[in-house]
């Protein structure tokens, strides 16, 4: 089975007021649009985790720019917006033990998609259990 997968980029910025706006700032500049967008920060510095519309160009004008970036394969995954719907994907993830590493969401107007990252070697093996159990995925967003 052909792994679904969409590539996401992790751009580390030192934990200060403005680098954010920096790092936004050049993909404006560079005209690519963010789709999706997770910064998750400690005291020293903060990982901004993005989805845009060119990945490749992204990562080069970041680097140019001097940012470290790592890529990273993740995969969205539709549901709906009902009680419960997130807890199923968990369950069937579960109990073949593949460990959600993280995951964010991404919002429409009647359903939700979750971007989700599990161990590069489970990919596969999430993929196709996911599907078995009809769970849509989606290699863009």
């Amino acid at each position: 089975m052909k792994k679904i997968v969409i590539k996401q980029l992790s751009i580390f910025i030192e934990n200060k007021f403005g680098e954010l706006r920096s790092a936004v700032d050049i993909l404006k500049k560079s005209n690519i649009s963010i789709k999706s967008i997770m910064l998750a920060d400690s005291s020293e510095f903060a990982i901004l985790r993005v989805i845009t519309t060119n990945q490749k160009k992204a990562k080069a004008v970041l680097e140019n720019a001097g940012y470290m970036v790592k890529e990273a394969k993740v995969f969205g995954i539709k549901i709906k917006n009902t009680i419960g719907s997130f807890l199923e994907v968990i369950d069937i993830l579960a109990k073949e033990e593949i460990e959600i590493r993280y995951t964010y969401t991404v919002n429409e107007e009647k359903e939700g998609i979750f971007i989700i990252k599990v161990r590069e070697e489970n990919l596969t093996k999430a993929n196709k259990l996911l599907l078995e159990h009809g769970v849509e995925l989606l290699s863009s967003i």
